[in-house]
């Protein structure tokens, strides 16, 4: 199989790090199974944290030569990206399923994909709700229970 070869400074061997703890993050979050693949791409780059002096930031299990991120810097890293990439990704999907529901109180039956009007409803109705919901918070968010 043909390789790749690239060199890195060691500030961009730490961001690639980085990337690959966010991307694993994402991706693996939501599974049952690791993604082994991704998995196996995080272990081969982590084999070179000491050339890049990551030494404290990348620790190592001698028992079971697994190499990962300290508990420390996992956690900065996750309060610097994902809590904001929740907090903006929750919501705007509430205000995309909100419209969505708002639609069909609207409308009725909904075509599968959307036609044009139905489309500029919908995003005009996700505007709407997207400032209510920055201003208001959930206040304005009803849950009936059935």
């Amino acid at each position: 199989m043909k390789k790749v070869h690239l060199e890195f400074t060691p500030v961009q061997y730490q961001k690639l790090v980085e990337a690959l703890f966010l991307g694993g993050w994402v991706t693996n979050t939501t599974r049952d199974d690791l993604d082994e693949e991704f998995e196996s791409l995080r272990d081969y780059v982590f084999q070179h944290y000491k050339e890049a002096g990551m030494e404290g930031l990348i620790e190592e299990n001698q028992e079971i030569g697994y190499k990962d991120l300290n508990v420390d810097y996992e956690s900065t890293l996750l309060s610097r990206y994902i809590d904001r990439y929740d907090e903006q990704v929750f919501w705007e999907k509430l205000a995309e399923k909100l419209s969505d529901r708002e639609l069909v109180n609207l409308e009725g039956p909904i075509a599968v994909p959307l036609n044009e009007a139905q489309i500029l409803k919908k995003l005009a109705l996700e505007e709407e709700i997207e400032e209510d919901l920055h201003i208001n918070g959930l206040e304005h968010v009803k849950w009936e229970r059935k």
